[in-house]
């Protein structure tokens, strides 16, 4: 079936031409009505339209609901609109009060207003004539007062607005500080002193301001980096999620249809609405009825019927006064009003639309996307970080320039070193201690854990893209690894988002034997519809294809293409090593969006054209159209599915006869059918026992929360006629309904001429995997909540079904709870409830976003995954959000930070596993950078204070080694480590863990004390282990400092395979259970990770290179056999050193380590003295947690205390 564009529908359909005012006949008095479904138009009134030309206010008369007509005036003068304009007084109904129409829907709302009739005379507009398009005043009034139906561009973020972004992260801002700092000193001894030389009389090279620059070229490449991979995926994302929004609809206006942009429409116009249409903007229906789904909307799966607003009103008018309103479960209500956003299912209607643009529903979820992302737990503890290390490196930076400084002194008085020198070059000297006591902090400062961390996440972020998983926002990859909650959407992300068969019951395999049925749910023990349909009688496969095929209103979609579908589920290959390295390929990603609806209409009836599709192959030949077009001959009558009957017919001419062919609701086509075939072809009767296990299966598929439907049918035969006489009613030449299949009688009060051919369950069944992915994030410590829109039992049935909900949760009265129910408890209830909350049904957006507002203010890291347009607030406010790839909408997945593009589940425990890789990996960076930091400042203050000259025995050269290239190499060697199932066996870190362990601490206080002890001996001690206490000369002492720089080298490069394990043993509290190969194989998946083997190899190679020819440049002295023996030994001390730390018991280190006096280091080292919550946390006073009222708490300097600020007090 070729796609109907809306001029071909415009200029095709016989619709338009019965419809039409000039084509409208008269009709009675009752038959008038706009909402009457006869009529779509009804013809004019003779009314006296003096008070609707006047500006006095209307007679309220008009305030009435009159089913009868709705008052519209027939001559055009000038609007009510362009009067307010012209006078600058407000609009005749404001979009406040239109709003409240539709969010929510109201039909109170509208009985304040005055009712329909008063809607459409304030916003001056004719049911039956539209908008006058030649008065250009008017339309342009109608976007002033309601705005255009068009949303504001997001306008993408620029490379280098990115860049400044990047720039304000704390860690590089300590960076740059400490580089200008170190480059201006380095330029003031290049250029402000004289040459120097060295024993050989070659001149020193001035490299002193090179540790600035690199400082700075490492700043840089963090920013590039960063910034270029966001700005690859932003650009990504925008290219596929690119989409023709411009389309053209079908209005009313002058009278007359008309085609207009989407772009075009205003407030009050009438717009024609028919199957396979998206409602444009917010309307409400006042002729025809349609079907809509509004499961991307309101996430209810099922169809929402939609009636006229008179028809509706008049029942709402019913039941006055009365405080219950749409969505009531006390009074069902009809709706007429019309989401943006919605699909036609089925039917054709007229609207008059109430809101568009950015006032629509649609309109205004996009428009509260717009709100800064907050810090990242990661960031939090990074910035925490960076903070501690510039305050102790200042510290340090003190403590050391007083006792130079100290020495200084006493040295220029008397008779002392420089009693005798000259005012400059004290001056010199004065200087010199400046830039050594400088240099301490410059060597704290981890020039490269910002690198460590951009790569880690990069490298994550392209490995997830490999799995199908488009990371929109770099950091929600660790984020994401750190959650401690999953709230999940139910409708097309739990679940399909299609109506499926799921469950058969096709009668008996013989007479008196077991069941023919089949069992296709994702946890299902029974035989599978492959399996059980191939064995059926022919004549019963004829019987079932025919029903559905013939019996039906669903149709092909034009827009379906099953290969991109099929192309848009495929997950990309795996590209070997060799083609990863030397072929460039493209992330094999379709677009966004794709249709996976085979079938338009009814879901119910699409859900059973699949069947006979995909398990009948019904359409392999012919298509569905075809089919039918063949077959129309034969029909003789048509019944169409009406809810008061819950049935649809229909008769076609057979060769002795005719045949009836029924299919609806289980419990009224059952109590109808006396026989059933078997396998082999034989009519059994349904005596009481046959009954009652048809019965039994009826339950058992409401208890599941399946829709059964029965399909049937029935043989005439003998007859040449259609109908019977027996089946006729007066002046009616069809067979009545009502006496074909009996509805309102008991079942045994009549006759039972039906043969039941199938009763089917019908659901909007699981995805394939995740019942096993909800098991296995709930291994990995992550509670999985389900939050829907459906009815309570169905949400039950469905968490039950994917292990959501436990038997043991089921008797917990707080395990599900419904939105309404769960909007009324105080904050307080709340935090205590949610804990064991676990669904959340008939949930509004704003439901779920209190949900995750509570969760996250409990200290919980949450995720929320969701597919629609109302989900997209809560999935902005979560930590991380995760939007559907192909059944997810445009709103949806501009929330989001991580699109699972396949729209498969399972990739989330995949985001879990790298998202704790990455936190692995930075962690291991830390402990690696941290180790090397602190002996390097240690070294560094020892070193300078016992010499005479004030001079460290790591050069600034050689420190820019080990601190930059070196730990750079390193990054890049651990972030690359690949994802291990291990880590969906440990606990998440949730928000408040701190980002150093214990057993952190433990390895780099250790191999920090080991590490000073081996370099303080080969540096103190030296002189007496080669020369034997022997006075040295300067080429001496340069030798030992270069064994010294060469050993201290050597200690990290095996600290580096040490460091490859992490906390894999921190639960476990005995030496035995502590010496495993899980705890102490350093060498374990090594040969998974090939870039760590090739960086390793590198960075050994450079440290042999720059020891022969590094020279003067790294003030390297050539060294002996016996220097490079003890230097390499020395260094490989970091793995026995290793082994040892890592046997010890974390419990044993807790016990014996001075916490109290630790912390009060900390609190008076680290000048949270000066913080007033700080001081009043550390003396114990009471302080408010509270994150609500965060915006009238205040921080010591008077400011409002943040909840970052809060979240950063709690991780610390």
């Amino acid at each position: 079936m070729s796609p109907i564009t809306p001029a071909e529908k415009l200029a095709q359909s016989s619709t338009f031409t019965h419809m039409h005012p000039s084509a409208t006949t008269e009709s009675s008095a009752g038959d008038a009505g706009v909402g009457h479904s006869n009529h779509l138009y009804p013809p004019a009134n003779d009314l006296d339209t003096s008070s609707a030309n006047s500006n006095t206010p209307l007679d309220p008369v008009d305030l009435s609901y009159d089913t009868g007509h709705v008052t519209q005036p027939l001559k055009r003068l000038t609007s009510r609109l362009t009067i307010a304009t012209s006078r600058h007084e407000p609009a005749p109904v404001s979009t406040e009060q239109l709003t409240a129409l539709h969010d929510p829907k109201s039909l109170r709302a509208l009985h304040d207003l005055g009712g329909f009739s008063r809607l459409i005379s304030l916003l001056n507009t004719d049911t039956q004539n539209g908008l006058n398009d030649q008065d250009s005043n008017d339309a342009a009034t109608r976007v002033r007062y309601y705005g255009a139906n068009k949303l504001p561009t997001k306008r993408q973020r620029s490379f280098f607005r990115l860049c400044y972004e990047a720039m304000k992260d704390k860690v590089l801002i300590l960076l740059s500080v400490a580089a200008v700092v170190s480059l201006a000193l380095g330029l003031y001894e290049t250029f402000g002193e004289g040459t120097m030389y060295d024993d050989e009389g070659e001149p020193l090279p001035k490299v002193d301001w090179v540790e600035g620059v690199a400082i700075l070229v490492a700043v840089a490449i963090v920013v590039l980096v960063g910034a270029a991979n966001d700005y690859q995926k932003e650009r990504q994302f925008a290219r596929l999620n690119a989409k023709k929004e411009d389309r053209e609809l079908i209005v009313i206006r002058n009278g007359q249809q008309k085609l207009i942009s989407i772009y075009d429409l205003l407030v009050g116009d009438i717009v024609n609405l028919q199957t396979g249409d998206v409602v444009p903007a917010d309307s409400i229906l006042f002729s025809g009825e349609v079907e809509c789904d509004e499961s991307a909307l309101t996430g209810e799966s099922h169809t929402i019927k939609k009636v006229p607003v008179l028809d509706a009103m008049e029942f709402y008018s019913k039941h006055l006064p009365t405080n219950e309103d749409l969505g009531s479960n006390n009074i069902k209500f009809q709706d007429p009003y019309l989401i943006s956003g919605a699909k036609v299912l089925s039917g054709l209607g007229n609207a008059t639309v109430t809101a568009v643009g950015v006032n629509s529903i649609h309109g205004r979820t996009i428009m509260s996307l717009n709100h800064e992302s907050e810090s990242t737990p990661l960031s939090i503890r990074l910035d925490n970080l960076a903070e501690g290390i510039s305050k102790y490196g200042f510290l340090a930076a003190l403590l050391l320039f007083f006792i130079l400084f100290i020495r200084f002194c006493v040295n220029i008085t008397g008779d002392r070193k420089f009693a005798h020198e000259n005012s400059a070059e004290k001056g010199k000297k004065f200087l010199d201690i400046l830039i050594t006591a400088i240099t301490i902090v410059v060597v704290a400062v981890p020039e490269g854990l910002p690198l460590a961390v951009t790569l880690a996440l990069a490298f994550a972020t392209t490995r997830m893209a490999q799995n199908g998983n488009l990371v929109r926002v770099l950091k929600s990859c660790e984020t994401m690894g750190g959650a401690t909650a999953i709230c999940s959407d139910k409708t097309g992300t739990l679940t399909e988002n299609k109506m499926r068969i799921v469950k058969g019951f096709l009668g008996l395999k013989s007479a008196g034997g077991e069941a023919l049925e089949f069992d296709d749910t994702v946890n299902g023990h029974g035989p599978k519809s492959v399996e059980v349909i191939p064995g059926l009688w022919e004549d019963l496969k004829i019987f079932l294809t025919t029903n559905i095929t013939l019996n039906s209103t669903a149709f092909d979609n034009p827009d379906y293409d099953a290969d991109k579908e099929k192309a848009a589920r495929a997950k990309p290959e795996q590209p070997s090593l060799l083609a990863h390295l030397f072929k460039k390929k493209k992330p094999n990603f379709t677009e966004l969006g794709v249709i996976s609806e085979p079938y338009l209409g009814n879901k119910t009836e699409s859900a059973l054209l699949i069947l006979a599709n995909d398990k009948f192959n019904l359409f392999s030949e012919k298509t569905l159209e075809q089919q039918r077009q063949e077959r129309q001959k034969d029909i003789v009558q048509l019944i169409p599915f009406e809810s008061s009957r819950k049935w649809a017919g229909l008769v076609v001419k057979i060769d002795n006869g005719f045949r009836l062919y029924v299919k609806g609701a289980a419990e009224i086509i059952f109590k109808n059918c006396g026989y059933e075939y078997d396998s082999h072809g034989e009519l059994i009767t349904l005596d009481r026992t046959l009954r009652d296990v048809t019965l039994s299966k009826i339950d058992e598929y409401a208890n599941e929360a399946l829709r059964a439907i029965a399909l049937g049918h029935r043989d005439f035969e003998g007859i040449s006629s259609w109908p019977p006489a027996e089946f006729v009613t007066e002046n009616n030449r069809e067979a009545d309904p009502s006496l074909l299949v009996n509805v309102g009688a008991v079942s045994n009060d009549f006759s039972r001429p039906l043969v039941l051919d199938a009763l089917v369950g019908i659901q909007d069944p699981l995805k394939d995997g995740v019942p096993k992915a909800v098991l296995q994030c709930k291994e990995a410590g992550v509670t999985v909540r389900m939050v829907t829109g459906d009815n309570l039992s169905t949400a039950k049935a469905i968490s039950k079904g994917c292990n959501i909900l436990t038997p043991d949760d089921l008797s917990n009265e707080y395990a599900f709870m419904e939105g309404p129910e769960f909007r009324k408890l105080s904050p307080a209830e709340r935090t205590r409830i949610v804990p064991q909350l676990r669904v959340l049904a008939r949930s509004s957006p704003e439901d779920k976003r209190i949900l995750v507002d509570t969760l996250r203010k409990a200290g919980e890291v949450v995720a929320v995954t969701g597919d629609g347009t109302n989900d997209a607030p809560a999935l902005k406010l979560a930590d991380v959000g995760f939007s559907m790839g192909i059944a997810g909408t445009e709103v949806a997945r501009e929330a989001s930070d991580i699109i699972l593009m396949t729209d498969d589940f399972t990739d989330i425990v995949q985001a879990i596993k790298w998202g704790r890789t990455v936190a692995t990996s930075i962690k291991k960076f830390i402990q690696f950078q941290l180790t090397v930091n602190i002996t390097a400042c240690v070294l560094t203050f020892v070193s300078a204070v016992a010499s005479s000259n004030n001079q460290s025995v790591l050069t600034a050269v050689q420190l820019l080694w080990v601190n930059l290239i070196m730990d750079t190499l390193a990054a890049l060697a651990l972030a690359t480590d690949k994802p291990d199932d291990s880590f969906l066996k440990r606990k998440p870190a949730g928000r408040t863990a701190p980002l150093i362990s214990t057993s952190m601490w433990k390895m780099i206080l250790g191999q920090s004390a080991t590490q000073l002890v081996v370099t303080f001996i080969l540096h103190f001690a030296g002189h007496q282990l080669f020369f034997g206490g022997f006075d040295t000369d300067n080429h001496q002492d340069k030798q030992l400092d270069a064994m010294t720089f060469n050993a201290f080298v050597w200690l990290q490069f095996w600290k580096l395979f040490v460091t490859r394990k992490l906390d894999e043993a921190d639960e476990v509290t005995t030496i035995r259970g502590r010496i495993t190969r899980e705890n102490l194989d350093f060498s374990q998946h090594l040969f998974r990770n090939w870039y760590f083997i090739a960086i390793a190899t590198i960075i050994g190679a450079m440290q042999i290179l720059i020891m022969f020819v590094g020279g003067a440049s790294f003030s390297i002295a050539r060294q002996t056999p016996g220097m490079w023996a003890t230097a390499m030994l020395c260094g490989f001390i970091s793995i026995p050193a290793g082994i040892i730390i890592r046997i010890i018991p974390n419990t044993w280190v807790e016990a014996i380590f001075p916490t109290r006096l630790f912390n009060e280091f900390i609190y008076y080292a680290g000048f949270n003295f000066m913080n007033r919550r700080k001081r009043a946390i550390h003396n114990g006073d009471p302080v408010e947690e509270d994150l609500e009222k965060s915006s009238s708490s205040s921080s010591s300097d008077g400011q409002p205390v943040t909840e970052k600020e809060k979240i950063a007090e709690a991780a610390q």
